[in-house]
């Protein structure tokens, strides 16, 4: 090995270094980013009563495997950028050229730190993924038949779906299920009912998804806010549907499945599925490739001209994966054209742009 051969070692090692580091403090404030994201969007279902308060720190890390999904490619996507901006602007770059260290030399070090995290990813996806989702939705199963996870304390009215539901319960038996001493308070439009019952449990309808509360040896008081046609019924036993958000969604049954049943699947919506678990690990490396020629500048060029493209080709990538998701499920695009021409295309530019740049690189 020639003292040249050595120098662009070093230097491949260099950059990586430098991409390694500035991925792991992206991962990091992303990651920080997200939970505080993810954690406001289960408190609102919560405050709304679609997930019972027991289960918030549950849920909330059965989420992250789903949010690394997305924090990683992004994460990829702005420390290579941020990595070879900085070599750029410090002048780095332009001495590393005048040893002839050409822009195919700085695919060695970029392809070992896409692969291996986009392995990790595609694991991540394939199988880490579909495991939480199929957890977290056996979870709200079962905490809907328990009082205790469902986070009901005695002696306190429970205040859920905007108000439209009071829920108190004066004692929980030792079993966690069964209640005693229960009122209702259950507003529906101009229409409101008070339940008031001497015991009840919880259970689930998993056939239908819904979950009910059993009350018995009750009556219920009905009546409207403009008219006067109160009524009472006396009961032995009744169901009560609990109320669901107005838009019921079914995706997580779909991404609680296996991925080996997705693969034979004739169904697009679970095509569409299959190609979003593997879409971040591609968009790894794609992204990866594409910020080269984007972290490109010139010595007195400034940075945010670059941060801006940046975020906007990011933005326009991210967004047609998206539609091209519900476009696979709705059946209005083929499974087989599916999300890998959005891969290929981005995969073409970056490449064309990284040789069109080749001579600015380094490259004779």
């Amino acid at each position: 090995m020639t003292f040249r051969e050595a120098v662009l070692n070093i230097l491949q090692k260099y950059i990586l270094r430098e991409w390694f580091w500035t991925f792991l403090a992206a991962t990091a404030v992303l990651i920080v980013v997200m939970f505080g994201v993810t954690l406001g969007e289960l408190l609102n279902d919560v405050a709304g009563g679609r997930i019972p308060p027991g289960l918030l720190g549950t849920l909330l890390l059965l989420k992250m495997p789903d949010a690394l999904n997305t924090i990683f490619p992004l994460a990829m996507f702005i420390a290579v950028i941020w990595g070879l901006g900085r070599l750029y602007r410090d002048q780095e770059m332009a001495v590393m050229r005048s040893s002839g260290f050409s822009w195919q030399m700085m695919l060695r070090p970029l392809f070992n730190l896409l692969l291996p995290i986009g392995a990790g990813v595609f694991l991540i996806g394939v199988f880490l993924v579909p495991v939480a989702a199929h957890s977290s939705h056996a979870k709200l199963e079962s905490a809907f038949r328990t009082a205790a996870e469902w986070g009901l304390q005695t002696g306190r009215f429970h205040v859920l779906q905007d108000g439209n539901l009071v829920l108190y319960v004066e004692s929980v038996e030792s079993d966690g299920r069964s209640l005693k001493n229960i009122f209702i308070q259950h507003r529906d439009g101009d229409r409101e009912q008070i339940w008031i019952a001497d015991r009840g449990y919880y259970w689930f309808d998993s056939v239908s998804g819904d979950r009910y509360l059993t009350l018995e040896n009750g009556q219920i008081t009905e009546g409207g806010n403009t008219a006067l046609d109160f009524g009472v019924v006396r009961f032995s036993r009744n169901d009560l549907r609990l109320p669901e958000p107005a838009e019921k969604d079914e995706s997580p049954r779909i991404e609680g499945r296996p991925t080996r049943e997705l693969l034979f699947s004739a169904s697009a919506e679970e095509m569409a599925e299959l190609q979003w678990r593997v879409s971040p690990a591609l968009a790894i490396i794609v992204l990866g490739l594409l910020a080269v020629p984007l972290a490109h500048s010139a010595p007195k060029e400034g940075r945010s001209a670059r941060v801006l493209l940046g975020i906007l080709a990011y933005s326009v990538y991210a967004n047609v994966l998206y539609m091209s998701r519900s476009w696979i499920a709705e059946g209005s695009m083929p499974a087989a054209i599916g999300m890998w021409w959005i891969h290929l295309l981005t995969l073409g530019i970056a490449v064309f742009w990284m040789r069109r740049q080749g001579n600015r690189v380094g490259s004779a």
